[in-house]
């Protein structure tokens, strides 16, 4: 059964294989899972709350900085005195998007085994510039999936308001 469902994979991506089919369907990829991501972060995370949290600590951590700066026994006690619920409320914001993380892992991590088996090491785009010890002329799957990647995630987090740090 999942070598048959590996096989009709593996057909199924054959007409992508040589270049430029293989450049576009990749980028298509990343663009995809991008925006499943971005949709699932944007929906199912409150961003308006998370926004509020991050600017909670960034005022403790403030205050924090400033009583250790100036060596401010008060400010310090005051501070002390608000760690412990800030670390929770922290704490909390953080597993609020790292549930959403991990509804999407899972499908993503077959995805991107699938399409790592199928291009293995053959070139799929070539860049028009190269990095020594970094980036080649000829870049494998992995090197273009990850630039196809970042270069769709921070642009779309932005026009869907899916970050707090960036909204």
């Amino acid at each position: 059964m999942l070598d048959q469902l590996w096989t009709w994979f593996m057909t199924v991506l054959q007409p992508y294989e040589p270049r430029p089919y293989s450049t576009i369907f990749i980028a298509a990829v990343a663009f995809t899972l991008s925006l499943a991501t971005n949709l699932a972060n944007r929906f199912l995370v409150d961003v308006e709350k998370m926004k509020s949290v991050m600017e909670e600590v960034k005022a403790w951590r403030r205050d924090y900085e400033l009583a250790k700066k100036t060596n401010n026994k008060q400010l310090m006690a005051k501070v002390m005195k608000r760690q412990k619920a800030i670390m929770q409320l922290q704490g909390k914001a953080s597993w609020d998007r790292m549930k959403v993380s991990l509804t999407y892992i899972g499908p993503f991590w077959i995805i991107f085994y699938i399409l790592s088996s199928f291009f293995k090491d053959t070139t799929v785009a070539l860049s028009p510039f190269t990095f020594p010890y970094l980036l080649g002329e000829n870049l494998p799957f992995i090197s273009w999936y990850i630039i196809c990647s970042l270069a769709m995630s921070l642009p779309m987090s932005r026009l869907l308001g899916a970050n707090p740090e960036m909204s």
